[in-house]
């Protein structure tokens, strides 16, 4: 009996001690996936014709440069969905064809500041390389104008940070185009 609850003290002082440990998966990070105007403001409600900038943002929180490991958005990435369709839900593409770039090993986040993908969704000379940290290899040639409706824009990723591997995390946008 005696073994049995000094067993039982031994296992939860372990679990006391290991819950006391900081969470080896918190990292100085926020992460920010918004729709945006020419001008720079966020909005998901854009006029028809108007151009949609998307922007996915790295914030570093810390006082040391991070390091993203292997970063290649999936095919999901921008991807623009529009609901409610006679066909039910449409698949409208992306605004790229494809997202290259010579990354050696890791994309570097200075500390406080922030990695930024924005893309618009029509070609213009404001943002005719979008920006990666490197020009993007070619846009998307067959998007079209999008029509009044809702939209939606969303995808997953996990991050490798350093040493540490994150859950994947889910990121959606709703919007409507009037």
């Amino acid at each position: 009996m005696k073994k049995n609850v000094l067993m039982l003290l031994l296992i939860a002082s372990a679990l006391v001690i290991v819950s006391c440990e900081k969470d080896k998966t918190d990292l100085p990070i926020e992460y920010k996936f918004v729709l945006l105007d020419t001008l720079g403001n966020e909005k998901t409600e854009f006029n028809q014709g108007e151009n949609i900038i998307f922007s996915f943002q790295i914030i570093n929180k810390s006082s040391e440069d991070l390091y993203l490991e292997k970063f290649l958005p999936n095919d999901e990435f921008f991807r623009v969905y529009n609901l409610n369709t006679d066909e039910g839900t449409l698949d409208n593409g992306k605004p790229y064809e494809h997202l290259f770039c010579e990354f050696i090993a890791a994309l570097r986040v200075p500390a406080n500041d922030t990695f930024k993908v924005v893309i618009p969704w029509y070609k213009n000379s404001k943002y005719t390389d979008g920006y990666i940290g490197c020009p993007l290899e070619t846009y998307h040639s067959n998007v079209g104008m999008l029509n009044f409706g809702n939209y939606y824009t969303e995808f997953s990723q996990s991050f490798k940070i350093g040493d540490i591997q994150t859950e994947e995390k889910h990121f959606i946008i709703n919007f409507t185009i009037q």
